[in-house]
């Protein structure tokens, strides 16, 4: 019965016409994707990224990574970007790029949009009190 079943699959794959002028790109492409790729090495290396176009709709990642020995442990660290497109409060179009890492330190990120905490007024005040309490 099993084998019933596939012959009839098969029989239905074989009869769908077939476009000699398929071009899978073509599906992504109309999808906005204008570039996708991806390589995982044998050494646990990889990188990927990807693209979009669009009005308005613009994005791409690019991502690479490795494994590294973290203290007892094997970690991946890995770094890229990001990129896309906001709007500000007067609606107007703003391209926005990220670029992070992230490994034993933690992620770090960059960028022109992320924001920056104020300086701590009382920051001479607490380091006084630390060493003096490291003192005691």
């Amino acid at each position: 019965m099993k084998l019933l079943v596939i012959a009839a699959l098969l029989a239905v794959a074989a009869a769908r016409p077939q476009d000699p002028a398929y071009d899978p790109a073509e599906e992504l492409r109309a999808a906005g994707i204008v570039r996708m790729d991806m390589v995982q090495n044998d050494d646990g290396s990889f990188q990927y990224g990807y693209e979009t176009a669009g009005e308005g709709q613009e994005s791409s990642q690019d991502v690479s990574g490795r494994p590294e020995q973290i203290g007892e442990e094997v970690g991946i660290v890995s770094q890229g970007t990001y990129s896309f497109v906001a709007r500000d409060e007067n609606g107007n179009e703003v391209p926005v790029t990220i670029t992070w890492r992230a490994g034993p330190e933690g992620v770090v990120m960059e960028g022109a949009a992320i924001p920056v905490a104020p300086e701590d007024p009382n920051k001479a005040a607490q380091d006084a009190a630390y060493a003096a309490a490291a003192l005691v």
